[in-house]
């Protein structure tokens, strides 16, 4: 007989921009296809996602959701209230920004949330989910913070960050790449090829929650990776959603060679520190040009450099200057938040 697999129910917030629900993608293509059939529901791409979900709780193991501080979490709640009336037995697991910044307190504030996760999701959801399957205990989990059978909220041990290339094969048919290109308004693909940050921005979250580690998906893996994925989409456009992609020269170099290498042709665009810029020379932007660089987006904060300091960005001024000349003279457009 065929075992029936289990359906794992993922739901996207509505937001302003239609980038690809990366974050649910990576803990979706984790789990075994085999045991385990993973539903996408997205806000922003489905007219009803009440309905999609409904179509589905009854064979679902467990809903979770991705939450980015500030709005999402107001639809987010909408929905998670609606599954745990139509369900109330579904365990419901939160991941994402807000909940790596505040993991016991959503607990607190809702009590329809059963689980949050924080940091890297991967594998701390696959030893969710196998918890689930197994009837087994959420107390050994790492990486999350639960409510036990008192009611108390325990926050477990955090989990050390995992190198991405044991993560790298994402699988994008779990979405419908389509209806994205299609909302974007472009054939445009967002990947993410590192985690983390090594700096201290005191406005920012990376710190915080990946205490200032990093880690990437090997220049080899990535391309051949990207390869396969322009034949089979045909996108004409890369969204690099590191948070620092230029954390090493060396590594983008490589990969922008290897791009070129295989004639792979689209353009894309990424984000950089502008002391990382300052310490490429021309000869490296000439070659992230070449291999289709069309934007960068240089965090900036402040025009003062007092401010900067103020806020531990750790660049100067004039590395912002000689970033933007450089960008300027090779035609690549750029941006400074």
């Amino acid at each position: 007989p065929v075992l029936k697999k289990h359906k794992i129910l993922l739901y996207n917030p509505i937001a302003v921009f239609f980038d690809m629900p990366l974050a649910l993608l990576a803990i979706g293509s984790v789990l075994d296809p085999e045991k385990y059939e993973v539903i996408i529901v997205d806000g922003r791409i489905d007219e009803k996602p009440l309905e999609t979900i409904e179509k589905h709780i009854d064979d679902a193991l467990c809903f979770g959701t991705t939450v980015l501080t500030g709005r999402p979490i107001k639809d987010a709640l909408t929905v998670t209230q609606a599954v745990k009336k139509m369900r109330k037995d579904l365990p419901v697991i939160w991941g994402g920004w807000h909940t790596s910044l505040f993991p016991k307190q959503t607990l607190i504030d809702e009590i329809c949330i059963d689980v949050t996760a924080q940091g890297q999701g991967e594998d701390t959801f696959k030893e969710l989910v196998e918890v689930y399957a197994n009837k087994g205990d959420v107390s050994e989990v790492k990486g999350i913070c639960y409510r036990n059978d008192e009611g108390e909220i325990i926050k477990n041990p955090p989990r050390v960050i995992v190198a991405m290339d044991t993560f790298a094969d994402i699988n994008y048919e779990l979405i419908d790449v389509e209806k994205y290109f299609e909302k974007k308004g472009r054939r445009q693909l967002d990947y993410i090829s590192s985690t983390g940050c090594y700096f201290r921005c005191t406005f920012c979250a990376d710190p915080f929650v990946y205490n200032r580690k990093w880690t990437a998906i090997s220049p080899e893996i990535m391309v051949n990776k990207l390869a396969d994925l322009h034949a089979k989409y045909k996108f004409t456009d890369l969204n690099l959603q590191d948070e620092t992609y230029f954390t090493y020269r060396d590594r983008v170099i490589e990969v922008s060679e290897r791009m070129i290498e295989k004639g792979l042709d689209f353009t894309w665009a990424a984000t950089m520190r502008a002391d990382q810029g300052s310490r490429m020379s021309v000869e490296d932007f000439k070659i992230c040009a070449k291999s289709g660089l069309r934007r960068l987006l240089i965090g900036v904060e402040s025009g003062s450099q007092e401010m900067m300091n103020w806020l531990k960005k750790d660049i100067k001024v004039e590395q912002v200057y000689m970033c933007a000349e450089r960008c300027k003279d090779l035609g690549i457009a750029v941006q400074f938040p």
